[in-house]
């Protein structure tokens, strides 16, 4: 298999924080953000985002969930927030985040019980966006969109000090 590095620990930084001020603008009205990442390397992202965040734009208030799902067959078990999506926390803009946009299975099964209550907006967010979608989806702010064969898979490693985006 081959495999080559697409981005390293310094321009996953960089990405990360151009990605964090391009939410801060989309959002300069707003006084509070839900942030909802997806578990594992999508919550990963969230937390760094929101850390630059609040350092950008110390005043706005930050809340954050944890989208819970199976990845590979999302139709078989719900979806769970964790704490839980209430009326108060849907009625302000929520930013749902992922590492990678791949087909928008995933994010869109994140999405279904946002989709149920009216929302003030929702804003996706990957470090990587593919262009094999299967679902009409789109990353609204993303660190770096890609055209890949369909064969080819994306993996991000986010650990300090090993901070990588293979293409394999």
């Amino acid at each position: 298999m081959n495999t080559s590095v697409i981005l390293n620990g310094e321009q996953i930084e960089r990405s990360i924080r151009r990605m964090a001020w391009e939410i801060v603008e989309r959002n300069f009205e707003e006084t509070e953000l839900i942030f909802a990442g997806i578990d594992g390397r999508g919550m990963e992202l969230m937390q760094r985002l929101v850390v630059i965040i609040n350092e950008i734009a110390p005043n706005l208030k930050v809340e954050s969930l944890c989208i819970r799902l199976h990845k590979d067959l999302p139709w078989e078990k719900s979806v769970s927030y964790e704490p839980d999506l209430t009326d108060d926390l849907i009625s302000k803009p929520i930013i749902v985040v992922d590492d990678v946009l791949n087909s928008g299975k995933t994010m869109l099964y994140a999405l279904q019980p946002m989709l149920k209550k009216p929302t003030k907006r929702i804003t996706t967010v990957a470090l990587i966006e593919r262009s094999h979608k299967r679902y009409p989806l789109i990353g609204d702010v993303v660190g770096l969109r890609l055209s890949t064969s369909s064969h080819e898979h994306v993996r991000v490693v986010l650990d300090k000090g090993v901070e990588k985006v293979y293409l394999e």
